[in-house]
């Protein structure tokens, strides 16, 4: 039978908080097996440590090793403050048994220890809300900023297609003349011009196609809007400025941001008379 070293006590009261890192604990329980003096003393500070009724239950794995080893080095001083200075060593072999008002000696360590635990959780547990009110406002932010857009998004399509609805009515409005050019046509409406193209190929990335405007008297084109068309291939445009001063209108393929002077030859050239 190994023998009784009062050295474990110090452990015990620990390992009755939960608190003893588990290489210690397993050392621990190893010798109470064989220890009646220990395995008491456990049974009692253990009865002690259940009426505190922590509000946090926590293992040492959970809290950590660094922290179980202060939690420990905590309660520890506690101890040897309260024990002051040490008995004078006996020549006797006999160990006195020790009284069961030892357990009630161990309440103040185990209150220490409670609080402690205590303390702990509730410094993570703030943390750790912070954390997640910070990760939910970014979260309402960023679903903010995606509705914002997609609202811009159905303004602009509002806008696009109350325009487009104009465009369509002065294609057909009495009065209206028309001009019939490759895939679509030219439409001269009171001081509007407009082009209506379909089945226009899709153009390879960093083109676009730019229409051109050819000024009564004039011997060169003017530079005029750039387009693309849409996914089925429709383009409606409508040229800026007055359709007494054109003469004729044109539509080639350029760089994307347009050119100054036509770099490609014209899908068409159509005289507006």
């Amino acid at each position: 039978m190994n023998g009784h070293d009062d050295a474990w006590l110090d452990s015990v009261a620990v390992l009755a908080l939960g608190a003893l890192p588990e290489n210690e604990a397993r050392d621990l329980r190893t010798h109470m097996l064989d220890c009646e003096i220990c395995r008491n003393e456990y049974a009692e500070l253990r009865v002690a440590a259940d009426a505190l009724a922590l509000a946090a239950e926590a293992t040492p794995q959970e809290l950590g090793g660094a922290q179980c080893a202060r939690l420990k080095a905590r309660v520890m001083d506690a101890v040897e403050t309260d024990r002051g200075p040490a008995a004078a060593p006996s020549d006797s072999r006999v160990v006195p048994m020790r009284s069961r008002g030892t357990a009630r000696v161990w309440l103040p360590y185990a209150a220490i220890a409670a609080s402690l635990i205590i303390a702990t959780f509730t410094g993570y547990s703030a943390y750790t809300t912070h954390a997640e009110n910070d990760a939910n406002r970014q979260q309402i932010a960023l679903l903010q900023a995606r509705v914002d857009a997609q609202e811009r998004a159905a303004e602009n399509a509002r806008a696009e297609l109350a325009l487009n609805q104009s465009r369509l009515a002065d294609l057909i409005a009495p009065g209206s003349t028309q001009f019939a050019v490759q895939n679509g046509v030219v439409v001269r409406s009171g001081d509007r011009v407009l082009i209506a193209l379909r089945r226009l190929p899709t153009l390879p990335k960093g083109k676009v196609y730019q229409a051109w405007t050819l000024r009564r008297g004039a011997k060169a084109v003017t530079p005029s809007v750039t387009f693309v068309p849409d996914a089925t291939g429709l383009a409606l445009v409508e040229l800026p400025g007055s359709a007494a001063t054109f003469a004729a209108v044109a539509v080639s393929v350029e760089p994307e941001g347009g050119s100054k002077a036509p770099t490609s030859k014209p899908n068409f050239v159509r005289p507006l008379s």
